[in-house]
């Protein structure tokens, strides 16, 4: 059960940035997604976003990334806009009680690395912009994967249509200041539907599901595994139950959906 993670703000047509220490859940990623700092929340971003296009927008055809373009995008953005080094205070922090140390605790780093991970989390939205540029709406989902204690990385989920060659890339920071930083991006080309199809065909659903289920909570993407999330009060769970539900709201959907029973309210929607 992880606490603490980072989220940054991924919106179809531009990018809203803003590094944030939250306080989560059951999570070893982070989702990019825009939220004002919190505490005790399970899922801070449900219903967060505009969804402009419509579930059936046609796909778009096959893209080749070129991380070579990408790099000369991100490169010029950072010498465009040159980043603050304001990001350097966290390596102040010692104690467990910072944002460095929350983050040191929940992820099982030394305070030196989750300090790293923090100032890279600070200084990426830019390199973010270059790639989810280039990638369009072919992108399914962005998060940071915290999980491995030996890799920060970002990871995008994309339509199968997309070729990544390689599937991993590594930007290096030219600002003198930032030298020494590197930040490794993964593309995942396994997905059958971009992020508007997917959020559309949440939006969709949502009345019925709400309808069907009043106890209903909270009902989101989640990024990492591609799923629609939906969290419904019940105060003697049952195992059979939560599958049949999951399975018929997957089918309701039209995207996996996976089902999680909660013993106690969080909302009364």
């Amino acid at each position: 059960m992880s606490q603490n993670y980072l989220e940054i703000s991924y919106l179809k047509g531009s990018l809203i940035f803003g590094v944030a220490l939250l306080l989560s859940s059951c999570s070893s990623t982070a989702p990019l997604t825009k939220t004002n700092v919190s505490s005790n929340q399970t899922i801070q971003t449900m219903h967060a976003k505009v969804i402009p296009a419509s579930a059936d927008a046609i796909l778009p055809t096959a893209l080749v990334v070129d991380w070579q373009k990408i790099e000369a995008l991100a490169n010029k953005m950072y010498e465009d806009e040159p980043l603050s080094t304001d990001v350097f205070h966290v390596l102040e922090e010692t104690d467990s009680g910072t944002a460095s140390g929350f983050y040191a605790n929940d992820f099982n780093v030394s305070m030196k690395e989750a300090q790293r991970r923090l100032i890279l989390a600070g200084i990426s939205s830019p390199l973010i912009e270059a790639v989810t540029e280039q990638l369009g709406e072919s992108l399914a989902a962005i998060y940071y994967d915290n999980n491995d204690p030996n890799e920060f990385s970002i990871k995008m989920t994309t339509l199968t249509t997309v070729e990544a060659v390689p599937p991993k890339y590594v930007y290096r920071f030219k600002q003198k200041e930032f030298k020494d930083y590197s930040l490794p991006i993964y593309i995942q080309a396994d997905s059958d539907k971009n992020e508007q199809q997917i959020l559309a065909l949440q939006q969709k659903a949502t009345p019925e599901i709400r309808r069907r289920y009043p106890e209903m909570q909270l009902i989101g993407f989640t990024p990492m595994t591609n799923t629609i999330r939906v969290m419904i009060y019940r105060k003697t769970p049952d195992e059979s139950e939560r599958q049949r539900i999951e399975a018929e709201l997957t089918e309701l959907v039209g995207h996996p959906v996976v089902v999680e029973f909660i013993k106690n309210r969080i909302t009364t929607l």
